[in-house]
């Protein structure tokens, strides 16, 4: 072992182990792993600042783009009504057409937008059939990451490792060459969910019924603003009233008159009763204020769940409540409700909060926002409206959203056929139709390019070309060779089927604790260099590796889509475990025997 090697290693297995603790941000990570990989000489600066000339990340950002413009333009939308016409009045009805939806839209577009707009879709359906959304839900993200695999656009993992394959001197691999081998595949996970799995998956109690879960009534009272009061004449907004005293206004009785349409500019005034909404103490501790006492409810001024659709006169509007839920690229990752000033930024209350299924309830203002998280608020339709348009928050029940731009969705699907089509028939690589898609939906106006920079996933890219170097780096040292060497070592009294599902396997293992990207990285090389000592083609394991970094069904936080749903399904980390886990070795035993059908180890 030579000290580069050394080197090499500890690298990866500091990257491995941030990834796992998981309190840098990837792509942070990446950058570190680039500087240090640079900065220790194991790569040239060139060498080591290459993935961002990569083709596989100018391909994924493209992607992101075409992605944007069919959901801009209604072309995903358009799928879900028609799930709705079809899945009516049974579960198992549901269950079928929503893989028949998920799985060959997973293929070509990016799988989060999918599930994103299924999860309300499964919700309202479920709701009418009487059956519970956790009957549903897991399967629409298990079936996502099944249709990802079905083509080399599915995920950026497959462009990674296709982009990282030419880095490290083998053929291209083409748009539908993984097309096969991942059908068998998908038709075997598709018969597994529609049976077994179906059996296995759990009832659990639905989210729709929010407000008995955050125990609203428990944390109203009313407060009485006497003559005098430091608030009066003063409006919410100038106050910070959320912010200074932890409570959140969600009504007021004037002049025996209701006012339900509160906001920022709301002015309170003298002999107001303010509904409040907040911990007890917070409303005890308010009280000591001069000239704000905690009064009776007057009955006229209704709590939330009981004003939607009621009111009089402009400003009581239909209040409702609603779910919100934290996509991964939203600018509110990372920060607190007090931070970003919720109510009075997006006009909209924060009555609570669910993660992982846990229901917050405690300081509330004061949680740090992670990705898959449930906001449960309360507004009037348009400003629900208003801020799932501003594409920081999804919008998951109680508004209909109007279509978009549904007169491009033809154009839409035309681009995207095209850029298929174009890649299939080896008329251009499909970087170059992608990237010619991409300016076609600008053009068209399917997608604006300040709507494209908000859909394209930043923190992918920034890992993409940061941690290609890696790979890059195990090879050119021999630390993948030596890796190889003792796989092969461990593994051969399997023969060479025994090697390919221990890849398999490995990296499905992998990304259910790292990045599905950063598992794919490590594992490339030391795969090419595997079959090199085995001497047998090294696609097969090229391919186990690529499918298996998108087969992560036992946990919720091994694929981003898993995380979404475990909220809105009420799901607790041992279902995955329960109904994923057979499923993730159902895969290794069925690609362990498929995959060199398609790619022989001796060609």
């Amino acid at each position: 072992m030579t000290t580069d090697i050394w080197i090499a290693l500890v690298i990866t297995l500091s990257a491995l182990g941030l990834f796992i603790w998981n309190r840098l941000r990837v792509d942070v990570v990446g950058l570190i792993v680039m500087a240090t990989l640079i900065a220790t000489g194991l790569v040239t600066v060139k060498e080591g600042t290459s993935g961002f000339a990569n083709e596989a990340m100018l391909t994924v950002g493209a992607m992101f783009v075409l992605s944007a413009g069919l959901v801009r333009t209604g072309a995903v939308d358009a799928l879900g009504r028609l799930l709705a016409r079809l899945a009516r009045k049974s579960e198992f009805r549901l269950l079928v057409v929503s893989l028949a939806v998920v799985i060959p839209l997973s293929a070509f577009m990016n799988n989060t937008p999918v599930v994103l707009v299924m999860i309300p879709l499964v919700l309202g359906i479920s709701r009418e059939v009487k059956s519970a959304p956790s009957r549903t839900l897991m399967h629409v993200s298990f079936a996502s990451q099944m249709g990802g695999t079905l083509t080399l656009i599915g995920t950026s993992t497959n462009l990674l490792v296709a982009g990282l394959v030419l880095e490290l001197g083998l053929e291209r691999i083409r748009l539908f060459d993984i097309t096969l081998p991942a059908l068998v595949l998908t038709v075997v996970g598709g018969a597994y969910l529609l049976t077994v799995g179906r059996w296995l998956t759990p009832t659990r109690t639905a989210v729709s019924d929010l407000v008995d879960t955050y125990e609203l009534r428990d944390y109203l009272s009313v407060l009485h603003v006497e003559a005098g009061s430091p608030l009066t004449d003063r409006s919410l907004g100038e106050l910070r009233f959320a912010s200074e005293y932890g409570l959140m206004v969600v009504g007021i009785e004037r002049d025996e008159r209701k006012l339900t349409a509160v906001d920022a500019y709301t002015r309170i005034r003298s002999d107001d009763f303010l509904l409040v909404e907040g911990k007890v103490k917070d409303i005890a501790a308010i009280e000591e204020m001069a000239g704000v006492t905690i009064s009776r409810p007057s009955g006229d001024l209704a709590l939330p769940e009981e004003r939607a659709g009621k009111g009089d006169g402009d400003e009581a509007t239909n209040f409702q409540l609603a779910e919100l839920l934290i996509p991964p690229r939203s600018p509110v990752v990372g920060r607190t409700i007090r931070q970003l000033d919720f109510r009075h930024r997006f006009r909209l209350p924060v009555l609570g909060i669910q993660r992982h299924g846990d229901s917050l309830t405690d300081h509330v203002r004061d949680v740090v926002l992670a990705p898959g998280d449930l906001l449960l608020v309360e507004g009037t339709a348009e400003n629900l409206r208003a801020v799932h348009e501003g594409q920081e928050l999804a919008l998951l029940g109680a508004v209909d959203l109007p279509a978009r731009r549904v007169r491009k969705l033809p154009l839409a699907v035309a681009i995207m056929a095209a850029v298929v089509l174009l890649a299939a028939f080896g008329v251009t690589p499909i970087i170059v139709s992608a990237l010619l898609g991409m300016i076609a939906m600008f053009v068209t106006g399917c997608v604006t390019p300040e709507e494209a920079y908000k859909e394209v996933d930043w923190m992918v890219l920034v890992l993409l070309g940061s941690i290609i170097p890696l790979g890059i780096a195990l090879q050119k040292t021999g630390a993948a060779e030596l890796l190889a060497r003792n796989t092969v070592t461990l593994m051969m009294p399997l023969g060479l089927y025994g090697v390919l599902a221990a890849f398999f396997l490995l990296t499905s293992v992998l990304t259910s604790v790292l990045s599905n990207n950063a598992a794919a990285v490590v594992l490339t090389p030391v795969a090419i260099a595997t079959a090199a000592g085995l001497d047998v083609s090294p696609l097969p394991f090229v391919i186990a590796v690529m499918i298996g970094a998108s087969n992560s069904y036992a946990t919720p936080i091994g694929y981003q889509t898993n995380t979404f749903i475990l909220g809105p399904g009420g799901y607790r980390f041992s279902d995955f475990l329960r109904v994923g886990g057979p499923l993730n070795l159902l895969m290794v035993a069925a690609a362990t025997l498929v995959i060199p059908i398609f790619f022989p180890f001796h060609p």
